[in-house]
């Protein structure tokens, strides 16, 4: 990419977006447009979507948009997060074919695209291998469609259209709703609660699931670097290839914050899946430097820099 190529940005106000905006700045890209919702740019409006690629024609367009949440709002919405996350890319692809079929597009999924049962860790080739995990089955399709629509509009319609699989993320802008945040996010929020207003904090399920942790500018040096370098149609891994249980990712966040209170476990609510670790050995084949933080540092940076822990 030239430090003057036209880069979109579509959801370039969320975790994600705003991150690959910051890191891209940071590297001295200085025509950069992150549209999104607070810029009353919506992905669910076709014609509008048509009119801005007819006119600004990007060079490269990163689709990190979309409706996103945690347990629970996965499992209660299931219908939802299906139609809106696959509107939202059948329409971007269909109208970069129209309008702007030279535009090269990095979507993003997730790594919930893989079935429920896996061998650990979870490589690339598992993706439509077996049933999904019931609590976000509606995600992970429309996730899972995105996949094979860059693969289609790929191979019909010559657009240049890759694909990869974030695994969990944490990071600046996350969403701290302990109605639709992700775990890391509610982990965070609920100790600092517990610690400032004595508030005893409450998790689902038994704490033993495991799960990968992602700082969200790792991601984004990711995405660049992916952008910039790759152009094949197998999707990429976005992960640490490292995991812990949720019981120690809370007894992390819990030294961090410095509370030693009491903490309380909801069995009746559902786990999800018990282990989800990404196989990084593709992308670490693409990109030899890719070396994300760990979640001790990353989680520091979040209680310092956000809530002025530390």
């Amino acid at each position: 990419m030239d430090k003057k190529s036209k880069i979109v940005v579509f959801g370039g106000s969320g975790m994600l977006g705003s991150s690959v905006v910051r890191r891209l700045k940071a590297q001295g890209f200085s025509n950069i447009m992150a549209v999104s919702k607070d810029t009353e740019f919506d992905l669910l409006n076709r014609q509008m979507i048509d009119d801005f690629l007819k006119n600004i024609q990007p060079d490269y367009a990163f689709m990190v948009a979309g409706l996103v949440g945690g347990i629970l709002a996965n499992n209660t919405r299931q219908a939802d997060f299906l139609y809106q996350n696959a509107l939202m890319i059948l329409y971007t692809l269909d109208s970069i074919k129209e309008y702007s079929p030279k535009t090269k597009i990095l979507y993003t999924g997730s790594t919930c695209i893989y079935p429920k049962e896996n061998p650990q860790p979870i490589n690339e080739n598992r993706f439509m291998a077996g049933p999904l995990e019931e609590t976000n089955k509606g995600y992970a399709v429309a996730k899972g469609m995105g996949v094979v629509a860059c693969e289609l509009y790929r191979n019909q319609y010559g657009i240049n259209a890759i694909a990869a699989m974030p695994t969990n993320m944490y990071g600046p802008r996350d969403n701290y709703n302990l109605e639709n945040s992700h775990f890391f996010a509610a982990t965070i929020k609920k100790l600092v609660a517990a610690k400032t207003e004595g508030i005893v904090p409450t998790f689902w399920g038994t704490g033993k699931p495991r799960r990968e942790s992602l700082f969200v500018d790792d991601c984004a040096d990711a995405l660049i670097y992916l952008m910039e370098n790759y152009n094949e149609q197998k999707i990429v891994n976005i992960g640490t290839g490292i995991d812990n249980t949720i019981a120690e990712y809370i007894e992390t966040v819990r030294k961090l914050v410095g509370y030693e209170g009491e903490i309380k476990w909801d069995t009746s609510k559902p786990d999800g899946m018990f282990q989800k670790l990404t196989d990084i050995s593709y992308l670490k084949s693409i990109m030899p430097e890719y070396s994300p933080r760990k979640f001790e540092e990353g989680a520091g940076w979040i209680l310092k820099n956000e809530f002025g822990i530390g």
